[in-house]
């Protein structure tokens, strides 16, 4: 990379290891598709974006965010009632669902489904061991 692009992006954004991480954003904004904001001499795109960020043409505000967005593995939602959905399907989570359990019973072969060992479970103790 141009070592001279680099030090002047130090003046704007005192942090290398930010200037990086904001760096990085633009680059894939301008692969996607995002204008360039800057007189474009056939550059290679991160020395583009480097450019950009010198010059400050490019919100540092809306790249941050942007590259936080692109970390995040979920979405949050802003409205809570979005969120008011029954957890009861959660709560009662199975992991015996699907499995038949073959037992051995004298010479022949008994198969017990989903709904039999449901019914037959034994009861709790209080700390999740089989009371007796």
């Amino acid at each position: 990379m141009a070592r001279v692009t680099v030090e002047d992006c130090e003046q704007v954004v005192k942090n290398r290891f930010d200037l990086v991480i904001l760096a990085a954003q633009r680059t894939r904004q301008i692969l996607a598709g995002d204008a360039v904001t800057i007189k474009n001499d056939d550059e290679k795109k991160p020395v583009i974006s480097l450019r950009e960020i010198a010059a400050g043409t490019v919100s540092l505000d809306a790249l941050k965010e942007s590259s936080i967005r692109s970390f995040r593995s979920f979405a949050i939602k802003d409205d809570l009632e979005d969120e008011s959905y029954d957890m009861t399907e959660e709560d009662s989570y199975n992991p015996y669902i699907g499995i038949e359990v073959k037992s051995l019973e004298s010479d022949k072969i008994h198969v017990v489904k989903d709904s039999e060992v449901e019914e037959t479970a034994p009861p709790q103790g209080e700390f999740g061991e089989a009371s007796v």
